[in-house]
């Protein structure tokens, strides 16, 4: 993608669905808070595809690393078993050597927020594990999904 081509880019959110899993829940039926790890890792790593960024690819011959610094997830409401989830991601900062990717669990029909997670990610060497920029490719795939907390819940509403 050109200069260009990313200045005239509308940002929004990528969007995913999952459910709620047996694997998932306690024995009153409400997903355990751990089981939405799976979700967020699961939604970054098909926005990642979708943005040119499979796991395949990256793993074949790495040259740098991005491994996660920081997990936070904010929980609003229960999910219960068999609740259709959708995955709301995006990505609400890139920094120098970072990326702050973030998955909103809603209900099918976007009315409920069941948790907010903020996942912050740095790029580092693959071999020596030091910080280093993010490369030039990685910026340009996040470009399309850079967009902060509010205007991503905000295209929701006016798109779903």
């Amino acid at each position: 993608m050109t200069a260009a081509e990313q200045a005239t880019l509308v940002a929004r959110p990528f969007l995913s669905a999952d459910r709620v899993r047996w694997a998932d829940v306690d024995l009153v039926g409400i997903m355990r808070f751990s089981a939405f790890t799976r979700l967020v890792e699961n939604a970054e790593q098909d926005m990642c595809r979708e943005a040119g960024l499979g796991y395949q690819q990256i793993m074949q011959n790495p040259s740098v690393w991005m491994p996660r610094r920081n997990l936070s997830i904010a929980y609003t409401a229960p999910a219960r078993i068999d609740d259709v989830l959708q995955l709301v991601t995006y990505v609400s900062r890139v920094g120098e050597s970072s990326v702050v990717f973030n998955v909103d669990v809603m209900a099918a029909d976007f009315r409920q927020l069941y948790a907010a997670a903020e996942v912050v990610t740095v790029c580092v060497d693959a071999h020596t594990f030091t910080k280093v920029a993010l490369p030039t490719e990685t910026r340009l795939a996040m470009a399309p999904y850079s967009i902060t907390t509010e205007a991503a819940r905000a295209w929701v509403l006016n798109n779903t």
